[in-house]
């Protein structure tokens, strides 16, 4: 065949690319379909002389491989003509051979461990049909424009028969053939150790055994690998083991040849990607920090699913470790300050300890003061502790000031006349003095509870994302494990300013809690909580993902079950439980705009914390009375008509003394 001649009526040569005993390789255009293919012309005179074994083999073979992204792939085998028995039309891979790569330059490690992974998933899928290559080496590796590796030229494979798992014959390259390839006795682990050499090439740039063939050969029995040392630090072990002399040391399949490379491929990544990250935009300013991981993505050959599956896994380490690093920081300045105040308190200097106390409180509130987006909220916060220290600061500093001392209480002991002196030993001693009448005790002193400026009901007026994060900050059930994964990606996902992939994500969540609603629905009423729990995280989730109509339709159904699980507690007299799921019920009713179930929770409310105050106030805890009251009239004032319980609310606050 020559060039520019069409062949078959439909192929027109363009390229001899190679040729060699039992075929040569031509790149020729299809005119039918346009496309351009490999034509491997099979040589007539070698399978005439008792070889058509080897033609039947590589179409067989081939035909049982079909298709394979990592493989050479036959489109169709043609008769042939003149000084050919068989035309084999395959794809044509337009780039280079990996010899040709290697002798540009070693590769990096990245460039190594992506075409060996392509290598392992083409002989993984040829050894699964049984299928030896018996000739690995870089010349039959070829790579696409975006360095796919393609394993080709399986014109000597064997197929083995179910009797035995060995070769009997020595085929291949000698260079690249396994030790006891030479004595053709091998099975699939010869096509791991040419894997192995063609590895050891393409990072060091030489081979890994020097000498006359005879020389070679020696080397690979004894295992002498020349400068192994010299090899990337990550394939070191991988190289020792692939290309060890011992049969059974080596890598037993392509299976677990694949699962070592692809370990080392993650953990390259891993630290690639953790780079990026501590550095925040792989050291330019220029480049955001999601497109220095995208380039590596494709540096290193992941889909997007695996490395975002990654990434987030380190952006959440490193927030754990940043916010370990703070709380560690913290600590060590919360001890220094307690320690002053430690030991002012043991030279009684109270206004000190106060001080230092102050600051703490101070520094805690700085670092972990709610950020709820209100930052006006929190410097108010702050501002009134700093006031409430300088009041009891002053009010400490006063009272030391206008305290007596020891001497000046012994000197006004001393002026009293004797029978006054006599009086007040015996109260001190708690005696009656000689003749006196019993004393008279003081009436006792009703306590004053402090009054509260404002009250805010257990469902805050927060972001759902605000509310999320602070559902997701205690872990108690098991299923909690895998929505707190899904929120991270979400969390991630918002640092990086993808917006459209959080959303996917706080979707994800959403439907998960769906789920989890609906599995617990199916128990019994123990589990009553933890779906109207679940239905009203669900809301949360949908209602950052922006899906307000799939939100309203979760908190409808939280009303639902916190309106039972109220019930269920008002019948167990649990007045307090049974007021926060009304108010719980009230709050998804709110959301989903359904306002006469509204106004029926927030009546219920207001009656069950009112048996809880007034039990509290029987009881003589008047702060937690206090407290009570306070929450129903904060709930009162979401009613269109008072319940009784409100009226009844405002009488009893009148009898709890309140300190302004």
């Amino acid at each position: 065949m020559q060039v520019n001649e069409q062949i078959l009526g439909k192929y027109k040569i363009e390229e001899v690319l190679g040729s060699g005993s039992f075929s040569t390789v031509y790149r020729a255009h299809e005119e039918m379909t346009g496309r351009v293919v490999a034509i491997k012309a099979l040589h007539k005179d070698p399978y005439l002389q008792g070889r058509m074994k080897y033609l039947h083999n590589e179409i067989r073979s081939m035909s049982k491989i079909w298709g394979h992204p990592n493989i050479v792939s036959i489109h169709t085998v043609e008769p042939a003509y003149d000084r050919y028995i068989a035309l084999i039309i395959m794809e044509y891979v337009e780039g280079k051979s990996l010899h040709e790569l290697i002798q540009g330059g070693v590769l990096n490690v990245a460039e190594a461990l992506n075409i060996s992974l392509d290598i392992c998933r083409g002989l993984k899928m040829a050894h699964s049909q049984r299928i030896l290559h018996r000739d690995m080496k870089p010349e039959n590796v070829l790579l696409t424009a975006e360095k796919q590796a393609k394993v080709a030229d399986f014109s000597i494979a064997r197929i083995f028969s179910d009797a035995t798992e060995f070769a009997a014959t020595m085929t291949g390259t000698r260079r690249y053939m396994a030790p006891e390839q030479h004595f053709g006795d091998y099975d699939f682990r010869a096509d791991l150790y040419a894997t192995g050499l063609i590895i050891y090439q393409a990072v060091t740039g030489r081979f890994p055994f020097s000498g006359e063939k005879e020389e070679m050969d020696k080397q690979k029995a004894a295992g002498e690998i020349e400068d192994l040392e010299d090899c990337p630090e990550p394939l070191h072990d991988f190289l020792k083991k692939a290309l060890h002399r011992e049969l059974d040391e080596r890598y037993q399949t392509a299976d677990e040849m694949y699962d070592a490379l692809s370990w080392i491929h993650q953990s390259e990544y891993i630290k690639h990607a953790t780079r990026l990250i501590k550095e925040g935009a792989g050291g330019s300013r220029r480049t955001s920090l999601a497109d220095a991981l995208e380039r590596g993505r494709k540096t290193f050959h992941l889909s997007r699913e695996e490395a975002e599956r990654i990434n987030q896994n380190l952006f959440y380490k490193r927030q754990r470790e940043e916010l370990s690093n703070k709380n560690e920081k913290l600590v060590a300045q919360l001890t220094q300050l307690y320690d002053e105040a430690e030991r002012h308190a043991r030279a009684y200097e109270y206004p000190r300890v106060i001080a230092e106390v102050h600051k703490a409180n101070r520094l805690c509130l700085e670092e972990y003061a709610p950020q709820n987006g209100d930052a006006a909220g929190d410097v108010t916060l702050i501002e009134r502790v700093d006031d409430i220290f300088h009041h009891l600061g002053s009010w400490e500093n006063l009272s030391n000031a206008a305290a007596p001392t020891v001497g000046n209480v012994i000197e006004l002991i001393q002026k009293l006349p004797t029978n006054e002196e006599a009086l007040l030993k015996a109260w001190l001693e708690h005696e009656d003095a000689p003749g006196a009448a019993a004393p008279v005790l003081p009436p006792p002193i009703q306590p004053v509870v402090e009054a509260a400026s404002s009250y805010r009901l257990l469902i805050e007026e927060a972001s759902p994302e605000f509310l999320l994060d602070k559902i997701h900050g205690d872990i108690q059930y098991p299923h909690e494990h895998e929505a707190l994964r899904i929120y991270q990606q979400a969390i991630i996902c918002a640092q990086q300013e993808r917006a459209r992939q959080a959303r996917a994500h706080y979707r994800k969540l959403g439907a998960f809690y769906q789920k989890q609603a609906h599995i617990f629905g199916k128990g019994n009423d123990d589990d009553m909580e933890l779906v109207a729990n679940c239905y009203t995280r669900a809301r949360f989730a949908y209602t950052a993902a922006n899906k307000q109509r799939t939100a309203k339709k979760h908190a409808r159904n939280g009303g639902v079950y916190y309106s039972r699980l109220a019930r269920r507690l008002e019948l167990q007299r649990a007045w307090v439980e049974a007021g926060k799921s009304y108010v719980l019920s009230a709050d998804n009713y709110s959301y989903a705009k359904q306002e006469a179930q509204v106004e029926e929770c927030c009546a219920a409310a207001t009656i069950c914390y009112f048996n809880a105050a007034e039990s509290a106030y029987l009881q003589g805890d008047l702060q937690t009375a206090y407290d009570f009251c306070m929450l129903i009239l904060a709930i009162g004032e979401k009613l269109q008509t008072p319940t009784k319980a409100v009226i009844e609310t405002e009488k009893l606050l009148a009898e709890i003394p309140v300190r302004d």
